[in-house]
């Protein structure tokens, strides 16, 4: 070997262990995604709209998150508290068990018959090209009632999500509590409400109803509410609230990474060019 292409060599070999070096930390290249929610105390709803779209990520540009409500959307109320406001629309009238009422999207209807039903569509910007996971949300009120007068069941079904491949449909994990009960499995899970419930103050938080879809990549999801066959066929007036919806957006992989393997390509083609030097 020349001093010439020795001299080279060694330019090659520190330039290949500082290659290493950041080889070795590549792993901490990777993008880091926070938890985010829409907190319905730091956003708002006009009353009796049906599709409102949130910038509540300040790691990404843009909407983040559209909820939307569809079906028998003609069965929709007031909300009788708060001004009576229309619904949809955000209003501190349940409580949940915490230590006090807090906003939640309140969802009021009077069904005229029990195959009737408002749909809720939540979906996640295109943006999130991993999807979204640690995906939850709970309904607060979620109860039954057979008073005179007062005579309705609610009754929560075809809860799903859609992974981020825009066909597979995921299963929900669905929690209950002392006044609401779950049946079925999987895809098809249904929560009836089974005992009536105080919207506020102690006993509030037995009619909760928390729903999640884990570590699972999602795109969107949706639920369907409506009144079970508990009651009679043309159920009364019927309300719940739904709570802030948190996520997690899939971390993406840093452009960095990128760069390393370019890296590394020109390493191993260095190491093949030096063998030839050493010759």
């Amino acid at each position: 070997m020349t001093a010439a292409n020795y001299g080279l060599w060694l330019s090659y070999m520190s330039f290949l262990k500082r290659l290493l070096r950041s080889a070795l930390i590549a792993p901490f290249l990777i993008a880091t995604a926070n938890a985010v929610i829409l907190d319905w105390n730091t956003v708002s709803w006009t009353a009796g709209t049906l599709s409102n779209s949130y910038d509540v990520d300040p790691a990404k540009a843009g909407n983040d998150i559209t909820v939307a409500v569809s079906g028998n959307t003609a069965q929709l109320q007031q909300e009788l508290a708060s001004g009576n406001p229309m619904t949809p629309a955000i209003t501190p009238d349940f409580q949940g068990g915490l230590a006090s009422p807090t906003n939640t999207l309140c969802l009021a209807v009077n069904f005229s018959n029990q195959s009737q039903a408002v749909a809720v569509t939540v979906n996640f910007s295109a943006l999130y090209t991993l999807g979204v996971q640690n995906v939850s949300f709970t309904l607060f009120d979620f109860d039954f009632s057979a008073a005179s007068g007062n005579n309705y069941q609610d009754q929560l079904r075809g809860i799903t999500a859609t992974s981020i491949d825009g066909v597979t449909l995921v299963a929900p994990t669905i929690t209950t509590s002392a006044n609401n009960t779950l049946s079925g499995s999987g895809l098809t899970q249904v929560v009836d409400g089974t005992v009536s419930t105080v919207d506020t103050g102690p006993g509030s938080g037995n009619g909760n109803v928390t729903i999640s879809f884990g570590a699972t990549a999602i795109k969107s999801f949706t639920f369907t509410y409506g009144s079970g066959s508990g009651t009679v066929a043309d159920p009364t007036y019927q309300h719940v609230g739904i709570t802030g919806i948190s996520f997690t957006p899939v971390p993406e992989v840093n452009p960095a990474w990128s760069a390393v393997g370019s890296c590394l390509l020109a390493a191993a083609l260095i190491l093949r060019h030096s063998a030839k030097f050493r010759k």
